[in-house]
């Protein structure tokens, strides 16, 4: 069996996406600060929130598999975990809608989800996650992010409200979800499905390759 890899998210839909590769999971959730710097481009906010919660997720796991005496704290980073359950990969990630440079996160209420999909009606937008997989053992990282193109059709304020009633837009990027009853608004898209969804597994698969993430590889 492959040794678990650690999700930094609590993200379901994340988590479902690498089980059906066949990942063994570890979940660590990272609650950040989500604020939006002045100035910062929505691909460099991506990559920054995913980064931040890899980095929270790994302060917590170092702080519960390492040993605790003085020399050992110095070297966390190189130190090889104890146990018979090593951990060593971290994966997180972060999505965000984009549409006129504005980036579209979860919305905080019904009216602010009804705002979101009229904005994004007959457009198209973009879905950029950043990913970021972290390596314990030789501490180092990698840092990527990938972005969809997605046009919606043209709603009308019924629709809008029928597809709020439905109960998935509260806890979506850009308040929709693409795998689910809101799949029937998208008139197309450019780019990766997956990533859409909230990881490009086809991208994330290639980073963990390169990093020699063979431990955790549920086919190595």
């Amino acid at each position: 069996m492959a040794a678990p890899l650690t999700l930094a998210s609590s993200s379901p839909r994340r988590k479902e996406l690498l089980e059906k590769l066949g990942f063994t999971l570890r979940v660590v959730q990272a609650n950040i600060d989500e604020s939006q710097q002045a100035g910062e481009l929505p691909e460099d906010y991506a990559k920054r929130m995913a980064r931040t919660k890899v980095l929270m997720a790994v302060k917590r796991l170092q702080a519960t598999i390492y040993t605790s005496d003085v020399e050992a704290r110095r070297q966390l980073m190189s130190a090889q975990p104890r146990g018979d359950d090593p951990v060593r990969w971290v994966i997180g990630a972060d999505t965000v809608v984009v549409v006129d440079d504005v980036i579209f996160g979860k919305p905080a209420d019904v009216q602010e989800a009804r705002e979101m999909l009229m904005r994004l009606s007959g457009r198209e937008h973009l879905v950029i996650t950043g990913f970021c997989v972290f390596d314990l053992k030789r501490n180092r990282e990698g840092l990527q992010a990938v972005t969809t193109v997605v046009k919606f059709k043209e709603l009308t304020r019924g629709e809008v409200d029928q597809y709020v009633s439905v109960g998935e837009s509260m806890d979506k990027a850009g308040a929709y979800a693409v795998q689910g009853v809101g799949s029937y608004l998208v008139e197309y898209l450019q780019g990766s499905y997956t990533n859409v969804v909230g990881l490009p597994l086809c991208q994330v698969v290639e980073m963990m390759q390169e990093m020699g993430a063979k431990d955790v590889m549920p086919w190595a």
